[in-house]
């Protein structure tokens, strides 16, 4: 199992209260400021938390472990806020390569999970002091690439 998967496993075993994804969902709601757009089915996000310039977080409001758990609805949706974040980050930068990363949980997994995707537009090279140390430098504040993004986004 891929290392960052095991780790996010440990992190949702590790929040009490629910679901930390949910509560993500729910907090950046009310905050607004990282929010790229959000509707009944799906949040789209530049996470506070956020490695790299522009990296979005784009979460299905239905808790599913798996993707294959999700509705048609909802997967219609994520893949509408997929190509709508894609379009976003066009207007603004160009046609830039990204990476594309779905996490769900792995097969027969029943414990805590909330299937998710990653969208990283590669933007920055890393340096030394990342390879060195594993803390990444994120030199575009989360909430300026919200608003930067809000303005030229369509919604999903």
């Amino acid at each position: 199992m891929p290392g960052e998967i095991l780790e996010e496993q440990r992190a949702f075993t590790r929040f009490e209260g629910g679901c930390i994804l949910c509560a993500t969902v729910e907090a950046e709601l009310v905050d607004g400021k990282r929010v790229l757009f959000s509707n009944d089915d799906v949040m789209c996000v530049s996470p506070y938390w956020a490695g790299a310039p522009y990296e979005l977080l784009i979460i299905p409001r239905s808790h599913d472990l798996h993707l294959t758990d999700s509705s048609p609805q909802t997967l219609a949706t994520m893949g509408a806020a997929i190509r709508d974040s894609l379009i976003a980050l066009r207007e603004i930068h160009g046609d830039v390569a990204y990476n594309l990363v779905f996490h769900t949980a792995p097969h027969h997994y029943t414990g805590a999970y909330h299937w998710h995707v990653h969208l990283f537009p590669n933007l920055v090279t890393t340096a030394g002091f990342e390879r060195g140390t594993g803390v990444m430098i994120n030199i575009v504040p989360p909430e300026l690439a919200a608003e930067q993004l809000r303005k030229v986004a369509v919604e999903a």
